[in-house]
């Protein structure tokens, strides 16, 4: 465990476990994504069986619900010998929760991820980079390369990469998205996307995915959709952006643009 994740927050500071509670944001989406709401747990499926489109969380610190609402989605999976991923905070290793998942066979190990916030002020309005041979502007919700980036991005099929886009374009009283691209000036060709999500009433801004086409990979895309996000997040009046940073990569990069971890999640697989 990092420093900064085993550091007591600081009165009124963020939380890992809020920053994981603003992924938990997206709504039904026929065809794409299916709400699960239970006593002590919340996330979503899909009809689509790919693993990575089933995501929970837990909403409870008692042992005895968490584990009680982890049997019912397993109990729900299981039969369809279908995987599925959970996601726990700080709070759930305090509590003891984590304990539930290798109890019921869950891939170990767990796949750690960085918890990071950075406080928006006046001055990401002028950070923002240019990129030579490359413009970042606003891509439109329909845009099917967005979505079949985000896909070669992370190695799945694109209709995993459609149902999410369509899960985040699709705006809620608890979220809303802009998507975001890098294109050639000559061509026009989409080289990078990168989702930018308003939780609930805007206060906080949640970085989502961002992916870079391998051949446009070196050029500093990843870092300009990034300030770009920032500038207009902070321009409509956003204080603050969380990011969820899977690689030590990217934690070194966003590091280096101001976000500071506040704490550890887990992401746990479940296989069939």
């Amino acid at each position: 465990m990092s420093a900064a994740s085993s550091r007591k927050p600081a009165p009124n500071a963020v939380t890992a476990d809020e920053v994981l509670a603003a992924h938990f944001t997206l709504a039904n989406v026929p065809g794409a994504i299916e709400a699960i709401v239970l006593d002590g747990a919340s996330g979503w499926t899909s009809p689509n069986p790919h693993p990575v489109l089933s995501l929970m969380r837990w909403t409870t610190p008692d042992p005895a619900q968490a584990a009680a609402d982890l049997d019912t989605v397993l109990e729900r999976f299981r039969p369809e010998r279908r995987g599925f991923d959970w996601m726990t905070g700080p709070r759930c290793a305090e509590a003891g929760l984590t304990e539930l998942m290798a109890e019921r066979g869950f891939v170990p190990p767990a796949l750690q991820v960085a918890a990071m916030v950075k406080e928006l002020g006046p001055e990401c309005l002028d950070a923002e980079e240019a990129v030579d041979g490359y413009r970042i502007c606003r891509a439109p919700d329909d845009d099917r390369q967005a979505w079949q980036l985000m896909a070669s991005g992370f190695d799945v099929p694109e209709e995993v990469g459609e149902a999410y886009h369509r899960a985040y374009v699709t705006a809620s009283p608890h979220q809303r998205t802009d998507v975001y691209k890098a294109e050639t000036t000559s061509t026009a060709d989409i080289a990078a996307v990168g989702y930018l999500s308003w939780i609930a009433d805007g206060a906080n801004v949640l970085l989502r995915v961002s992916a870079t086409a391998e051949q446009h990979g070196g050029k500093g895309l990843y870092r300009a959709l990034v300030l770009a996000r920032l500038a207009e997040a902070a321009r409509r009046g956003a204080r603050r952006a969380f990011v969820h940073a899977y690689s030590e990569w990217s934690q070194r990069a966003l590091a280096q643009l101001g976000f500071s971890e506040v704490g550890r999640l887990q992401l746990h697989r479940w296989r069939a």
